[in-house]
């Protein structure tokens, strides 16, 4: 062993083996939080089951189906955030205003107090022109050409044997 040499790992590998280790408990949480989304469109869907076996309540209807809409987008920047470690702005814009959206259709436009919905439109306005000309947009592009469901199952069975 020369001079200035060190067994084991250097002083820059053990942050590297430390980052790499947080980023897996992160991917971990957000595995987790994916499976929770999941359980809860399930957990919307059975119960938008069960209002259709009540009288027709459209208000109910329309929000839970604008809610499923909501966790799908956020499941989708889960995923986008497992796959390139980034945080998808324009995403979470979207999910802004269809979750406010969503509010509105919930209490009713009537049932919401005029300055509040003056605020609300401004919000909006202010989201969407930000969600336009504020150059969030990545281009986001599938790995390759896509198969039917039936050839990428196939190819999945086929890579597991």
């Amino acid at each position: 062993m020369g001079v200035g040499e060190v067994n084991g790992p250097s002083y820059y590998d053990i942050h590297n083996i430390f980052r790499r280790l947080l980023e897996n408990i992160q991917d971990i949480i957000v595995i987790a939080i994916c499976l929770l989304l999941f359980a809860l469109m399930i957990k919307s869907l059975v119960g938008m089951f069960y209002e259709f076996l009540e009288p027709f309540n459209f208000q109910y209807i329309a929000s839970e189906l604008i809610y499923i809409l909501v966790l799908v987008e956020i499941y989708r920047l889960l995923i986008i955030y497992l796959r390139e470690h980034r945080i998808a702005v324009d995403i979470m814009i979207e999910v802004g205003i269809v979750s406010i959206l969503r509010e509105v259709i919930l209490h009713g436009i009537l049932g919401i107090d005029p300055f509040i919905l003056v605020a609300i439109a401004i919000l909006l306005i202010s989201l969407t022109l930000l969600l336009r000309y504020g150059s969030l947009r990545r281009d986001e592009k599938e790995p390759g050409t896509r198969e039917t469901v039936f050839k990428e199952l196939k190819k999945s069975f086929a890579k597991g044997e």
